[in-house]
């Protein structure tokens, strides 16, 4: 009997036994979803932030294509006050002049072509149809000569910056003669 009872003790440690290492292997198992999830995540921002890296090196790329291309567009507005300038004196020369009128002409020349290399050039708009994306009506008159809404006259010039427009011009528009009042 002894050898039974010694039997049915090592059969129920052996049980005992093996409710712990099922206990353990559980936790294991529980450790092993936990760690596949945290590696899940670990690897999901991995990919997230290598996407916002290359994102991040395109907006960069950009910005510093957009700075190159337009990056002188505050010096250039300048300059085109001096452009301006230089018209107006044109248009009020003083007889006996020329000599230095002509000195002026090549100066301004030159200025237009330093302009033109940076990409900056005069928007054509005399006798078009008026765009307000390129110009800005500073008065209306009444033309029957034209169609409406065409450009007659250029208060002040407007440019371009390669593709984008740097300065809107100020032009005369024509208007119908039904629309005066």
């Amino acid at each position: 009997m002894e050898e039974k009872d010694q039997v049915k003790q090592e059969l129920q440690e052996i049980k005992q036994e093996l409710s712990e290492e099922e206990k353990r292997i559980k936790e294991l198992e529980e450790k092993v979803v936990k760690l596949e999830n945290i590696t899940r995540a670990v690897n999901q921002r991995y990919v997230d932030l290598q996407r916002e890296l290359e994102y991040q090196k395109e907006r960069y790329r950009r910005d510093l294509e957009e700075l190159k291309k337009y990056g002188h567009e505050s010096l250039s507005l300048d300059l085109l006050e001096v452009v301006d300038n230089f018209e107006r004196a044109f248009s009020v020369a003083l007889p006996g002049s020329e000599a230095i009128l002509k000195g002026f002409e090549l100066i301004y020349k030159d200025l237009l072509k330093i302009l033109e290399k940076h990409g900056i050039v005069e928007i054509q708009l005399q006798d078009k149809p008026f765009d307000p994306y390129l110009a800005e009506a500073v008065d209306r008159e009444v033309n029957p000569e034209v169609p409406p809404n065409t450009v007659i006259k250029i208060v002040r010039k407007g440019y371009y910056i390669r593709d984008k427009v740097l300065r809107p011009a100020k032009v005369v528009v024509s208007i119908p003669e039904e629309e005066v009042t």
